[in-house]
């Protein structure tokens, strides 16, 4: 039997009945449409927003980052998200990966993106939004994640792909 619990602005969840090793069971499932992420560098800083993150009850240090849009592209969405949260336009987007948040009980893909270059403008977040903007050298952003200041795993996924692969 599948069954919607809850269906909100952003997500919805929905009790679903699976069929694993011929057993029935019931998966509970939060439905999401997906986000992006963008890793930003210049000279050797990296951006980040400060924002607080109610079910953490503090403010987080992330890049930037936002949902997809109905019928927007991952590029889009985080040509828009850039711009909204940081202030920062550009064309010179790189897919770098996808990933699974929490695939143990979300659908939710992030698509992660790098550029270094850009123009920076005014940002313009959204009413709800608190958003700080931050560049942290590079060095010292890896130094926050060994000391348990940056908790964000998409945060820490980029930072890892940019150490490991560029």
């Amino acid at each position: 039997m599948n069954k919607l619990i809850y269906k909100g602005r952003v997500f919805e969840v929905r009790s679903e009945e699976v069929i694993i090793n011929n057993k029935k069971l019931q998966r509970d499932v939060v439905y999401h449409p997906g986000a992006v992420a963008i890793l930003v560098k210049n000279n050797d800083k990296f951006l980040f927003v400060k924002q607080y993150r109610h079910p953490t009850r503090e403010k987080l240090i992330e890049i930037p980052a936002g949902t997809l849009e109905l019928n927007e592209s991952p590029y889009e969405t985080a040509k828009r998200e850039l711009l909204e949260e940081a202030g920062i336009k550009t064309d010179k987007l790189i897919f770098l990966i996808k990933f699974f948040v929490a695939p143990g009980y979300c659908s939710e893909l992030i698509h992660l993106f790098y550029t270094d270059e850009f123009e920076i403008t005014n940002n313009n977040p959204e009413e709800e939004e608190d958003i700080e903007i931050e560049w942290i050298e590079i060095n010292k952003a890896y130094e926050m994640i060994k000391n348990n200041q940056i908790k964000d795993a998409k945060t820490i996924i980029a930072l890892s792909y940019y150490r490991n692969f560029f």
